[in-house]
């Protein structure tokens, strides 16, 4: 898996799983790349640290889960859909709109998922951060 080392910095890596921290700008080339090993997504994790929203977007590629963390603005949470390249990531981003209050830009069909009008926006968004 030489390859690994061109979608971005490796963080952590176990016999199962690696973590690759992938800079904004260098994320959509990363996704091609991974893209040419599989076609497939097994979920996004959104997470706000307080200082900006983390997205890791999980990938099953051979025997490995290959995790790919883009970084966002927290005051301005928007990145591109991936549904072009990754159409199992349909429900997946509108989940993080839901829970975390990303804009996910492009995506074919983004309204609310699991929360009613009545719920309260971005649940999983730290509030006095």
């Amino acid at each position: 898996m030489n390859w690994i080392q061109t979608l971005g910095r490796v963080y952590r890596k176990n016999r199962d799983a690696v973590f690759i921290d992938v800079l904004r700008r260098n994320f959509p080339k990363a996704l091609r790349i991974l893209r040419e090993k599989t076609n497939r997504i097994s979920t996004i994790t959104g997470y706000d640290n307080g200082k900006d929203i983390e997205l890791i977007y999980h990938f099953p590629v051979g025997r490995k889960l290959v995790n790919l963390k883009v970084r966002i603005r927290r005051d301005k949470p928007r990145i591109e859909t991936i549904t072009k390249l990754f159409p199992g990531a349909e429900l997946f981003e509108r989940e993080l709109h839901d829970l975390v209050g990303v804009d996910i830009v492009g995506h074919p069909n983004l309204k609310r998922i699991l929360l009613d009008k009545t719920s309260p926006r971005a649940p999983l968004r730290k509030r006095n951060a």
